[in-house]
């Protein structure tokens, strides 16, 4: 099984990958820090469960970026910009 997590700057930069936000890491286009679960409540905001081989392509990457945490309703910080 393969994980996959999106990883957002507060920018609102999307970035999606194998593994989740680990320490101080921040965006490769603009150098904001990355989260990838709500601050408040700590829910993911989004997470992809994969069997078998899995390649990524800009097809397999679209993803709609939200605004504010599904679970708290939390607003995420690239949503004033």
């Amino acid at each position: 099984m393969s994980n996959f997590y999106a990883r957002i700057c507060e920018s609102g930069h999307v970035n999606i990958t194998y593994r989740r936000v680990k320490g101080d890491e921040h965006c490769q286009e603009c150098g904001a820090p990355l989260m990838d679960s709500c601050p408040q409540c700590g829910n993911l905001i989004k997470q992809w469960h994969y069997y078998g081989m899995v390649y990524l392509t800009p097809k397999n990457l679209k993803f709609e970026r939200p605004d504010s945490c599904a679970k708290c309703g939390q607003v995420f910080p690239w949503a004033d910009k």
